[in-house]
């Protein structure tokens, strides 16, 4: 998609930042929202088949009713959907400019199924309302005998085929149409923050990929607990519900259809989660990552007691806190990839900002650059808590500087990104530095451990040419 690379521009350190934050948010919304919508486009294809085989009122209404909470109307579809899923491509296009994995091109692809699913499924949930309308007309027609218009009767005859044909296929492409897109989505999304794919990431292996497959089952499972949720919400809280307009035998058939999915998902879901982390890239891990993940498995523990509290007891409605619930789970889901993407595209983030400050420099060509001094930054930010020979709130430079001797980039990935490493010290917390000062301050400092020790730089050239 050279179109889209030719939309990125070289953009500073604060707005990569920034950018990151707006894809966390629109993802949020695409992905709770494309979930909604896969399954219960299935879900109501499946009760429309069995309505028409069964003759079970309650399979249609609830096939009709499903179709309804996936897609109310369109302006849910562009907010939800199609604004969200552009700016996941725009941002992705700006964070991965110049690395050409393909990725924009997968979530194009994606796009592209999502909106013809929509363009499928909005034919078909107008046939699944129209066709009992039809129905009943003709038995009407039927009644009366002679005095109905053989004209009209013939029309509506006309209508009802071509109902019952959109409905007999219409909702069985439309889900088959959100699957293939979410496929690709969940498949873009694994191959930027899995470093290992970028040497080979051709459709066919992004796709069928472990990543991807996993990705995909876990996706599958948390849709169908967002579902579940929203179905409990929408159906029996938001504005009344269908409690309104609706018997108690409906309300018992849809509770009874939607409990046991999102209990059996739910409990599932910390496994998917642990499994998830388990098969991160290293380079994606991080404490941060980890207290995530215990808050994804944490609130799934709390979706089970929820759906299974409502499945024992049918006067119960919790849907409303099972619904906060999914957000929380959609936004750990949402995060613990973020976290992922962020550690594994960090070398490219510093690349984008290089690009930035030469086209600044570029544009100014008579503009001196500033210099950068890593004295200054350690007196004015290291030196509160660390000193060579000394113990401060930090361990000493000369305790912990011989383990980067020769291994300068892994001491600026240390500064960038600071983890307890020496045991009795806290934490360092992280300084908010550019790349260019943690590079300037790392040599600063390296360069004043070796002035003292100069065995440290004997000894790992020995090692080296041994």
């Amino acid at each position: 998609m050279n179109f889209l690379s030719n939309l990125a521009i070289p953009e500073s350190g604060e707005r990569l930042t920034l950018l990151r934050y707006l894809l966390v948010v629109a993802t949020i919304f695409f992905a709770t929202y494309a979930s909604i919508v896969s399954v219960a486009s299935t879900f109501s294809a499946v009760f429309d088949w069995g309505a028409r085989k069964s003759g079970i009122k309650h399979y249609h209404r609830f096939a009709a009713d499903l179709a309804d909470l996936a897609a109310p109307n369109k302006g849910i579809i562009y907010s939800l959907a199609v604004v969200p899923l552009m700016a996941i491509i725009l941002i992705y296009a700006q964070l991965l400019y110049g690395m050409n994995l393909g990725i924009t091109s997968y979530l194009v692809c994606s796009a592209v199924f999502f909106l013809l699913g929509f363009y499928v499924f909005y034919g078909y949930k107008r046939s699944l309302h129209l066709s009992p309308i039809l129905t009943a007309f003709q038995r009407l027609a039927g009644s009366q005998g002679s005095e109905a218009q053989p004209d009209l009767i013939k029309d509506v005859e006309s209508f009802d085929y071509s109902a019952t044909k959109t409905l007999k296929r219409g909702g069985r492409r439309s889900a088959i149409l959100f699957w293939t897109g979410t496929w690709f989505f969940v498949g873009a999304t694994r191959l930027a923050f899995t470093p290992r794919q970028w040497s080979d990431s051709s459709l066919v292996t992004i796709l069928f990929s472990n990543e991807t497959l996993c990705g995909l089952l876990g996706y599958v499972v948390t849709a169908l607990i967002i579902t579940s949720a929203a179905v409990l919400f929408f159906f029996f809280k938001w504005e009344g519900g269908i409690a309104r307009f609706a018997d108690d035998s409906y309300s018992t058939f849809v509770k009874k259809r939607t409990l046991p999915v999102g209990l059996v998902a739910a409990v599932l879901e910390p496994m998917l989660i642990l499994f998830e982390i388990r098969n991160l890239p290293q380079v994606g891990l991080s404490n941060l990552t980890f207290v995530v993940g215990c808050v994804g498995m944490f609130t799934a523990l709390l979706l089970v007691f929820l759906f299974y509290s409502m499945l024992r007891d049918s006067r119960i409605n919790l849907g409303s806190y099972a619904f906060a619930c999914v957000v929380v789970l959609v936004l750990v889901w949402t995060a613990k990839d973020e976290i992922a993407f962020h550690y594994a595209t960090r070398n490219q983030t510093e690349v984008l900002g290089q690009r930035y400050e030469s086209m600044l420099a570029s544009l100014n060509p008579g503009t001196a650059q500033p210099i950068i001094s890593g004295e200054e930054i350690y007196d004015g930010r290291c030196s509160a808590c660390h000193r060579f020979d000394i113990k401060l709130v930090g361990p000493p430079y000369n305790q912990t500087l011989p383990h980067f001797v020769g291994k300068i980039d892994s001491l600026e990935d240390f500064i960038m990104d600071p983890r307890q490493v020496v045991p009795g010290y806290p934490p360092m917390p992280k300084q908010g530095l550019k790349p260019a000062e943690v590079k300037a301050v790392a040599e600063y400092i390296m360069g004043i451990y070796l002035k003292s020790h100069p065995q440290a730089t004997l000894a790992d050239t020995t090692k080296k040419k041994i």
